[in-house]
């Protein structure tokens, strides 16, 4: 039977190493040749015996510094499937990494997936740490010694060290009940590279670069593609990127981070009047470029002058409509009743009226507030272009109700809106 799983096995890995060697393409037939070399029975047991040597890992200190030397920490757990990417439920095929080169330890590697082969509910290196007579046949099948090959994978699949951190990596104090425990921070490298192929799937599949391609000419597709916004690529290893880890090397030494930046929250342009609309929504700032144009107008001696008049009066207009315009985004943005809350108590009758649809019903059957109003309207305007222009004319009682029935006529016209 573990022979039968041998020979499996290592078609496998011959198929893996030509595609790998060929770049997808047909491999020439000195590969072939050569792959039949590398993964000939004898020749890659007795290589495993010679090279077997503990390297495995799920969380390389390297990434830290190459210096940093741990111990070889393989964390395994029940699989769990909760929507996040964490160790415990990373499926790919690279679930563990190798320190070192990663020319040489890409055999390591093999010798370790060779190892956790199931056979009938077990991995091959269990029956070698159980030394069942089967695994004793099958060594003996190839001329080795039993015992020289189960001490060679031991070194593998067993720290002969107690675990152990390193002055390089980096430290955390933890409170555990009223004490401090000292955390050594290791890179979970299996993650780093599952993510950083997951990002690639997104940004660089044929789907995604076919969506792009239709986005740019205005095409319809029918699955689109994802975006991830902020992504902050980081290197490791320098120009050796071998010296981390062999998924290091793999990577060319890159992984990707997502952005855990706070929020930036931008200042709420609609703001709502706690005392007085006309004081705290209206800035005559916004407005000083019309109060500047009617100024020149009324400066004019032809004020008689129909075109005059006309510019006058398109200008005042203008200026009706923008105070409106500020009203009705006031409604449009917050939920009815915002005006009841506490915090609006001294915000005038009128204005809760005028603002907040609550009084929806209430404008509708009473006249009297749009009078009134048209009339606060007027007396801002009029107010307004007194303070923004140093050398202001005095405006009167006719300029008033002059304003006022052009803003009760546009509050009229677009009753059903405001």
């Amino acid at each position: 039977m573990i022979e039968q799983v041998f020979s499996h096995f290592l078609h496998k890995q011959k198929s893996a190493w030509l595609e790998r060697k060929s770049k997808g393409k047909e491999p020439t037939s000195d590969l072939v040749s050569e792959s039949e070399i590398r993964y000939e029975k004898n020749t890659w047991l007795a290589k495993a015996v010679k090279q077997a040597r503990y390297a495995i890992t799920t969380h390389a200190s390297t990434f830290t510094h190459p210096d940093a030397k741990t111990s070889c920490f393989l964390f395994e757990s029940p699989r769990v499937k909760n929507g996040f990417l964490i160790t415990n439920n990373v499926q790919c095929q690279n679930s563990f990494d190798l320190f070192g080169n990663a020319a040489t330890d890409s055999f390591v590697k093999e010798i370790y997936l060779f190892l956790i082969e199931p056979v009938q509910d077990q991995k091959i290196w269990d029956y070698f740490a159980n030394e069942t007579d089967e695994i004793k046949k099958f060594i003996e099948l190839f001329s080795l010694d039993f015992n020289d090959a189960k001490n060679a994978f031991s070194k593998l699949m067993i720290d002969p060290e107690a675990p152990k951190t390193h002055r390089l990596l980096k430290q955390v104090y933890f409170p555990v009940n009223e004490q401090y425990h000292l955390l050594s921070l290791l890179t979970p490298s299996i993650v780093t590279t599952e993510f950083l192929n997951r990002v690639n799937r997104i940004k660089f599949s044929e789907s995604s670069k076919e969506a792009r391609v239709f986005k740019k000419e205005n095409k319809f597709h029918e699955h689109g593609f994802e975006e991830l916004f902020d992504l902050t690529e980081i290197a490791f290893g320098g120009s050796k990127p071998q010296n981390v880890s062999v998924l290091n090397s793999q990577n060319a030494g890159r992984a990707y981070l997502l952005s855990s930046a706070p929020p930036q929250f931008e200042k709420r342009t609609i703001r709502l009047p706690k005392n007085d609309f006309f004081a705290q929504c209206l800035y005559r700032k916004n407005f000083q470029d019309s109060f500047l144009q009617l100024h020149k107008l009324m400066q004019l001696d032809v004020n008689n002058n129909i075109n005059t008049r006309t510019a006058i009066r398109n200008i005042i207009q203008f200026v009706i409509d923008q105070v409106m315009f500020q009203a009705f985004k006031i409604r449009q943005s917050y939920a009815e009743g915002w005006s009841n809350e506490d915090y609006y108590v001294s915000l005038p009758k009128l204005q809760r009226v005028w603002l907040d649809d609550f009084y929806e019903n209430e404008r509708e059957q009473d006249n009297e507030w749009r009078d009134e109003l048209s009339r606060e309207i007027a007396r801002w305007i009029l107010r307004s272009y007194e303070k923004s222009i140093e050398d202001s004319f005095t405006l009167g009682t006719g300029e008033l109700i002059d304003v006022k029935q052009r803003v009760e006529k546009s509050l009229q016209q677009t009753k059903e809106f405001f």
